[in-house]
């Protein structure tokens, strides 16, 4: 039902592409074009659609880091964004780039977040123009995960994937994936200048983004979440077919950036169990299409790291593992609708994302037989805490959280009383002052430096409007 209206969408209302160059790729491969208006056949969708690779390798600057994307894999990736960042002391400020840096260092330092580089959170001391050159040079020095890159326009994109070849080298950039970005659509039902440039550009090269649209369900998609399903599925098979009519073939992720507006205040929403079923049929739908899929995680509206920010991320959270999201992003530190990021939960999110790998991974079954073993060797009235079995495997048996506090009420009082937000900031700054920064070739990263200068002189400060 849902695949169908989606193919009347877009052969009967249409989809604006607004940037030239796209509209002529289009117009090249049959679609029926009226002015930046495009209808596209769903025979025509769908065999572009079936070009895009099912599952690819996202290569890190260090192979151990490296990932699978798409199949029965899932990767995770940190905050991405936010305008603010909170001091432990509370203060909610603009971000800077030391902040964005902090954010880098601390995603290397965490073992389930495996994306590292990016704008974690904005870097306001940095001109606009310019700041993705330092996000994409700082990502690649100080750590050697993923990273995600700039998609704001063709000149952006065109810098960023000219980095990533300094750092992976020509050839390899040529035939493997390095990095990936986000394009978000400007739902309901376009795809702006801005986001076809950059595509272009990453699709020509081989590099996958995922197309993305940014849904406010009830606002820019139908007060339903079934309709608006419908509509951002449309949206996001354009965009995915779009890649593959520029490069047929190329690494392509399906994509869903998913809140639901309070209809009481117009107001986003996250956490909220019609969320749940929309993460769910986006999962359906992209194994429908045999496409690796993106969404959100530990997104919360809480303004600080309470209840209702643990709440909110794990409804969240138990959708994307359920609903198969291969690339679950906003997993670290994403706070108040993702205005705001906070290290604090980055660290608490650390330690529940890696709670949700091992629900994921299911019960282990290998030393079952060890277990019965245990049972005939203690025997009735006695204990485990000596036996082979639980000495071979005290460290591994269970999943045991890093940051949370499970002991006692005297153990806690006596260790200062501590809540999750100040074991969390106790986490991160542990992390940061353990960090060590990973090797990097020195003529490798004096030559992605000469670049940044170098671009950072040819482009203006202030763009023109």
């Amino acid at each position: 039902m849902v695949h169908d209206a989606s193919m009347r969408t877009l052969e009967e209302v249409g989809i604006e592409f607004r940037y030239g160059p796209a509209i002529d790729i289009w117009r090249e491969i049959g679609a029926d074009i009226t002015d930046t208006r495009v209808r596209i056949p769903r025979e025509l969708l769908m065999g572009l659609i079936a070009q895009a690779p099912a599952q690819f390798t996202l290569h890190a600057r260090n192979p151990a880091e490296s990932v699978q994307i798409g199949g029965r894999h899932f990767a995770m990736s940190p905050n991405s964004g936010s305008p603010f960042f909170l001091d432990r002391d509370g203060t909610r400020r603009y971000a800077t780039r030391a902040d964005n840096l902090e954010c880098i260092r601390l995603s290397h330092q965490l073992p389930t977040i495996n994306v590292a580089g990016g704008f974690h959170c904005e870097a306001t001391d940095v001109a606009i123009p310019h700041r993705h050159l330092a996000y994409y040079a700082d990502s690649m020095r100080y750590s050697d995960k993923i990273s995600i890159g700039s998609c704001q326009g063709t000149e952006q994109a065109e810098d960023t994937v000219a980095m990533a070849r300094i750092v992976h080298g020509d050839e390899f950039v040529a035939n493997n994936a390095v990095i990936t970005g986000f394009m978000n659509g400007n739902s309901p039902l376009v795809w702006d200048e801005s986001m076809l440039g950059a595509a272009i550009v990453y699709a020509r090269a081989g590099q996958p983004v995922y197309y993305s649209p940014f849904a406010l369900a009830g606002a820019n998609t139908p007060a339903s979440t079934v309709g608006g399903i419908a509509q951002l599925n449309a949206e996001a098979l354009a965009g995915c077919a779009f890649a593959q009519a520029i490069n047929p073939g190329s690494p392509t992720i399906y994509g869903m950036f998913l809140m639901i507006v309070d209809m009481r205040s117009g107001a986003p929403m996250t956490g909220t169990p019609d969320l749940a079923h929309m993460l769910l049929m986006a999962g359906q739908l992209a194994r429908f299409y045999d496409l690796p899929v993106r969404s959100v995680g530990m997104h919360t509206g809480s303004k600080k790291l309470d209840a209702q920010a643990g709440y909110e991320a794990n409804m969240n959270m138990h959708a994307a593992i359920h609903g198969g999201i291969n690339l679950i992003t906003h997993c670290g530190g994403w706070m108040e609708h993702g205005l705001t990021v906070n290290l604090a939960k980055y660290c608490t999110d650390a330690d529940i994302a890696a709670g949700w790998v091992r629900y994921a991974q299911g019960p282990r079954l290998d030393d079952f037989d060890d277990a019965m073993a245990a049972i005939r060797e203690v025997g009735p009235a006695g204990h485990y805490l000596g036996a082979a079995h639980t000495v071979a495997h005290y460290t591994d048996a269970f999943y045991m959280p890093e940051v949370m506090d499970q002991t006692s009420f005297e153990q806690w009082h006596e260790r200062g009383a501590k809540n999750t937000e100040q074991l969390g900031w106790e986490k991160a700054e542990a992390l940061l002052a353990s960090y060590e920064k990973p090797p990097i070739n020195d003529a490798v990263e004096a030559q992605l430096l000469d670049f940044v200068a170098r671009r950072m002189t040819e482009i203006p400060e202030e763009q023109p409007t």
